[in-house]
């Protein structure tokens, strides 16, 4: 019994651990696939080991400050560093929302850059659709994870998701429905 009991206790504070790594860069994105356009919500947490790293490519002037105007220049960037593709054809990211920490909380390894983006597809085709999307965004100090929301219509049915092994590279094949054949 107490073996079992040590055993959970090591897994969970090795869980912990793994919760967030000091020395990366951590790019967390959702997909949201509707039939009319694609949401993205993007979290990024630099670790406090690469957070001035990060800093100075956010920090044009170098004032330890980010302006609104750098601000919204990274987020640009950060969007730039994406490709979005549905069936093969290249997607425009619009910039929906920007939330930005505290530099401080940036260089304690706690701040998390928030980033709403969407790409408008019209209303699509019933069938099978592939959504395909990249990330090549300061890759000498980041990590990636890419995983799809459940679909609030109906219409979208997710069938698999595939990632490379960095989840650098991501794959969502779907399928949108008829009403009748839902």
């Amino acid at each position: 019994m107490k073996r079992v009991l040590l055993s959970c206790l090591v897994l969970a504070l090795a869980a912990n651990a793994f919760a967030h790594r000091l020395d990366e860069y951590l790019q967390a994105t959702r997909i949201a696939v509707a039939t009319n356009r694609i949401d993205l919500s993007i979290d990024l947490t630099p670790g406090a080991a690469v957070a001035e790293q990060l800093l100075r490519v956010i920090d044009k002037n170098h004032d330890r400050q980010l302006s609104e105007t750098e601000r919204s220049d990274y987020a640009r960037q950060f969007l730039k560093d994406i490709q979005l593709k549905l069936d093969e054809k290249p997607l425009t990211l619009s910039l929906m929302k920007v939330s930005f920490p505290e530099p401080f909380e940036v260089r304690s390894g706690v701040g998390v850059i928030r980033l709403k983006a969407n790409a408008s597809v019209g209303p699509m085709a019933l069938g099978s659709h592939t959504l395909s999307l990249s990330n090549g965004h300061l890759p000498a100090i980041s990590v990636y994870l890419v995983n799809a929301l459940k679909p609030k219509e109906s219409a979208i049915q997710v069938n698999t998701q595939t990632r490379d092994e960095l989840q650098k590279n991501y794959r969502l094949s779907f399928d949108v429905i008829a009403a009748e054949k839902r």
